[in-house]
């Protein structure tokens, strides 16, 4: 089957009586003749639709399969997917809830060609390179401090900066995991949108996004030839245990990951990834340290820990180990004393600083003697004089930040904000400049999303997972998370879905 513009359809097998009904469509083009696209409303980049309606090369497999069930079919794959959500147990819990619900996820797929998936995979593994570089020297010679490239009162004054960061031996891998969001914009140019140091989540969704995907369209997922998402607890293990500190008592190195439990936002994630790996999922209450030996105590005995995955908040740390001490304090005694590795390191949280993320393109050079290979979004930081005037002059055309934020909280989208939130957003500027940041607006992509028997642009972005232990590697499961409707803020935490990323081999 091919388009108007003589570009090839790749088919699949499709459901009978409906032969016909395609040749009609062809020839009068997908976007006035397929019921569940009708009124679907194009505006700046589609990553899956054409201008003129008709599917882009990369997609139209899916589009066509998914049109030809029809409506009464789609409602009933939907029905199966949201029983087997419930089944296999997929929830989060976004911020301000008090209980954990169903977590999102759309019925279409998103589809990255092998070009574009190469291109990102090279410009994240950079950027990884460069956040653990940055790391390492900050809380060794601070090199990039006596230089000039980055003012000192920057890292200083970052909410993420801890003492306890100067605890690793020099050299030793610091950001094992690093999770960077890129969107694309109205020009189809990709960017950095930030970067996540601390504990990024998402693989596991990921992960389960293709597992319920293949329940629920067998025939769909069987048709095209994908990189597996199933290879990720391999290669977070993989690099967890190149991460061995070096006085590691075992090899491979005993991995623990440690969590808050089931409280956590993300249990379901720490949970999968744990049982995936083989590795022991833990508690603070769980462990006991020793003459600088951290243990995992269980029911059938001690088993001595070298590195642990952390999914933990700093604070959480405080709470007592299996000795009634504070356990944090004892941890940092043992990576000083070179017997644990904590991944990532305790002060990784400096590398998300959203001020710090102004300067990455600095970093890349600096470190690496290279430049950037994917762009990112131009930022303002308000401590600067000058940037905080032009800030402020063009606050209602700008997306305010604040420096430590996560999970979408306390972002001012200027071009959508009231002027009570504009006026609110301005004064915390003038009080607290340091604490903000701004970035030009970026007019996100959009992608057909499945809602009430139609298909409904939604805009998007993607989280890639780096995992850094002797080199980096670039994770072949990345999560898109989908924006609610109306909303431009696709964060999991304020309410977005996800849908099932297919990355073309």
């Amino acid at each position: 089957m091919s388009g108007r513009d003589g570009t090839a359809w790749q088919r699949t097998s499709l459901t009978p009586g409906v032969e016909e009904d395609l040749k009609l469509r062809e020839s009068v083009g997908i976007s006035g003749s397929l019921p569940i696209i009708e009124g679907y409303a194009l505006a700046g980049y589609d990553e899956a639709l054409l201008p003129d309606g008709r599917p882009r090369p990369a997609h139209a497999t899916v589009l066509e399969s998914l049109c030809a069930m029809g409506p009464a079919e789609l409602r009933e794959r939907e029905a199966l997917l949201e029983r087997e959500k419930v089944a296999a147990s997929v929830v989060f819990r976004c911020a301000g809830d008090e209980a954990a619900s169903a977590f999102p996820v759309d019925l279409v797929p998103r589809v990255l060609t092998s070009e574009e998936w190469r291109r990102l995979r090279d410009g994240t593994a950079q950027r990884a390179r460069a956040l653990d570089a940055f790391l390492n020297d900050i809380y060794g010679e601070a090199a990039i401090l006596r230089d000039g490239i980055l003012p000192r009162g920057l890292v200083s004054g970052s909410p993420g900066h801890r003492a306890e960061g100067a605890a690793p031996p020099p050299n030793m891998r610091r950001a094992q995991v690093c999770g960077i969001d890129i969107v694309r914009d109205g020009e189809e140019r990709w960017f950095v949108l930030e970067d996540n140091v601390r504990w990024p989540s998402g693989v596991a969704y990921a992960i389960q996004n293709r597992r319920l995907l293949r329940r629920v369209f067998p025939e769909l997922t069987a048709s095209v030839d994908l990189l597996d998402p199933e290879q990720a607890p391999a290669l977070l293990r993989q690099a967890l245990h190149e991460s061995a500190p070096l006085k590691a008592a075992a090899d491979p190195a005993s991995i623990v990951l440690l969590s808050d439990g089931p409280a956590d936002s993300a249990y379901f994630e720490h949970h999968l990834l744990a049982e995936e790996m083989g590795v022991p999922l833990v508690v603070p209450a769980d462990l006991l340290v020793a003459d600088d030996v951290v243990w995992h105590v269980s029911a059938s005995g001690q088993r001595r820990v070298d590195v642990i995955y952390l999914r933990i908040d700093d604070q959480l740390l405080q709470r007592v180990a299996g000795n009634g001490l504070p356990l944090a304090p004892q941890l940092i005694q043992a990576v000083r004393a070179g017997t644990l590795t904590l991944a990532n390191a305790l002060g990784s949280g400096v590398a998300d600083d959203k001020a710090i993320y102004a300067y990455m393109p600095k970093f890349i050079e600096y470190y690496l003697g290279e430049q950037p290979r994917i762009e990112q979004v131009p930022t303002y930081h308000c401590a600067d004089p000058e940037q905080r005037t032009q800030v402020l002059a063009l606050l209602d055309k700008l997306v305010v930040k604040p420096v430590d934020g996560y999970g979408g909280l306390g972002v001012v989208i200027g071009p959508r904000a009231s002027e009570e939130e504009l006026a609110r957003a301005r004064l915390l500027i003038v009080e607290q400049p340091d604490r903000w940041i701004a970035q030009e607006m970026i007019s996100l992509s959009t992608h057909p999303t499945y809602e009430d028997g139609k298909l409904r642009p939604r805009h998007i972005d993607l989280r890639m997972f780096v995992y850094y232990g002797a080199s980096p590697v670039v994770v072949p499961a990345a999560l898109t998370r989908v924006a609610p409707s109306g909303s431009l803020v696709v964060n999991s935490s304020r309410g977005g879905g996800a849908k099932d990323t297919w990355l073309l081999r």
